[in-house]
Parts: structure tokens; sequence; C-alpha cells
């Protein structure tokens, strides 16, 4: 999860309160470009799957988030 560390660190942060990020915002916090897969529709990047080995899922749902709505565009 170290790519994501900062993800998840600014989501605890959150404490639970609704957050809406945009792609460029996550890039930001992250200090990286999100792969390709992040920018296509309905892409699997944005699955809320912890028991696959996905860090980038693992770093929101560890702070306790859900991917709920991905606007590509």
């Amino acid at each position: 999860m170290r790519k994501y560390g900062p993800l998840h660190t600014h989501l605890q942060r959150r404490n639970g309160r609704p957050e809406i990020l945009a792609f460029e915002e996550i890039e930001t916090i992250i200090g990286a470009e999100l792969p390709a897969s992040a920018h296509v529709k309905r892409s699997s990047f944005w699955a809320n799957d912890y028991a696959g080995h996905h860090p980038h899922a693992q770093a929101w749902m560890k702070a306790g988030y859900r991917v709920a709505f991905v606007d590509p565009e």
C-alpha cells in the first residue's frame, strides 16, 4: 500500500466524513499519476475489493471508505 499510503492517511483524517475527490486531487495526494486503468469507464480499479491484492482499494477501505461513484470524465 506504499504508493497509496498518503491516500489512506488523508481519508483517515477525514474521520468518516463524505469525501469527493477528482482524479487530479488523488494524484496530488499520492504524489503520482493514477494508472491508465483508473481512467477507463467501469474500471475494476475502483472496485471495493479488500480481499483481492489491490493496495489502492485497501487504502480507502482500511480508512473506512468505499467508492460509490466514479466519473472518469
